[in-house]
């Protein structure tokens, strides 16, 4: 019997420069029994060209052929394939999905009797899973940039000597309590900043004007849960206490919204000399490193997976039910199943 393909989509978000699996990954997925074939041009945009592919054992293919033959699709984004595209019944898709975004494509892919496995819904609390966490991978990296840029932005300088270099120690403060939080804090402090980090989900409320107006550096980390937009956690008039020269990134905007009141993402702008950078997409910034780190969560997914070369699809096991979002021709994320009942409901649709 010929061994399961492993196909790494290129990525067509805009601006999106990560790839799922790096050259340096080929090996470990091929010691499972697959094999890998890899989109034409897929590591492009992380300086991941195409020889580096075929000097680790990698096929490389066009779509068509990618899309054709590999048993298991691994990318980073949820997949946006041509008009008229359908799956191979059978084929498994691995990848950020995003479910409650998406949830009619998730539906077609039900029906089109795909295995979608979102890696954005990997249990972190279980230590089986975390390996294959990459969210908080990928959150660790976006607390590592938003740190080095919010230095390199603030008018004082930091420094990482004994002696700081600024005539005051410089005053961060973190919002958040996940990887990035943990992430940005550390580096601040490995700078030379005197960091506070706030916990959004405890009564910090009262005391939020006090610590934004004494912080010259504030990074806010709290992401969207369940399909709601960001919570807003500073007000453009809590924002109007801070001092000129400070800076505010929020590493949580996105399309609907982010932590800080009239941020918009990817963007840098000034307010009453504040500089506000909406940077909710840092790890495309530094995407060898992102790739590589997601690489890792996918081959620990596919290790926890593959056994002799063998796809073990069980919706028992607590680590797949966690993250699978269809299977068996069913939705099995109860949220997205929910979305689509009740948006056919509104609609009148069978």
């Amino acid at each position: 019997m010929a061994p399961m393909i492993v196909g790494v989509c290129g990525e067509a978000a805009p601006g999106e420069r990560r790839v799922a699996l790096v050259p340096d990954a080929v090996g470990t997925v091929q010691a499972l029994g697959l094999e890998v074939l890899v989109e034409s041009g897929a590591g492009t945009a992380a300086w991941l060209p195409d020889l580096l592919y075929r000097q680790a054992g990698a096929r490389v293919a066009t779509r068509d052929e990618l899309l054709r033959r590999a048993d298991i699709l691994v990318g980073v984004r949820a997949p946006a394939f041509p008009a008229g595209h359908r799956f191979r019944h059978g084929q498994v898709l691995i990848a950020l999905l995003d479910p409650l975004r998406i949830p009619f494509d998730v539906r077609r892919w039900a029906d089109e009797g795909v295995t979608a496995i979102g890696l954005d819904l990997a249990p972190g609390t279980s230590v089986l899973a975390r390996p294959m966490d990459a969210v908080a991978c990928q959150d660790r990296l976006a607390g590592y940039k938003a740190a080095l840029l919010a230095a390199d932005r603030f008018g004082h300088p930091l420094s990482g000597t004994v002696v700081p270099t600024a005539p005051r120690a410089v005053r961060a403060l973190v919002l958040g309590s996940d990887a990035a939080a943990r992430q940005a804090a550390d580096v601040l402090r490995r700078l030379g900043a005197t960091v506070a980090v706030e916990d959004p989900l405890t009564p910090y409320g009262p005391r939020l004007p006090g610590l934004l107006a004494g912080a010259d550096i504030v990074i806010t980390t709290v992401r969207p849960r369940q399909g709601l937009p960001p919570p807003v956690l500073v007000t453009a008039r809590a924002m109007a206490g801070m001092r000129p020269g400070s800076v505010l990134i929020d590493t949580a905007v996105g399309p609907d919204g982010g932590n800080v009141e009239g941020v918009r993402p990817e963007s840098t702008m000034t307010v009453d000399g504040v500089t506000l950078i909406g940077a909710g997409r840092l790890p495309e910034r530094i995407p060898q490193a992102a790739s590589a780190a997601y690489s890792h969560n996918i081959t620990a997914l596919l290790g926890h997976l593959v056994c002799d070369g063998e796809l073990l699809i069980d919706p028992a096991d607590p680590v797949q039910a966690a993250m699978l979002v269809t299977h068996a021709n069913m939705v099995l994320h109860t949220g997205v199943w929910q979305l689509i009942v009740d948006q056919t409901a509104v609609a009148g649709l069978p």
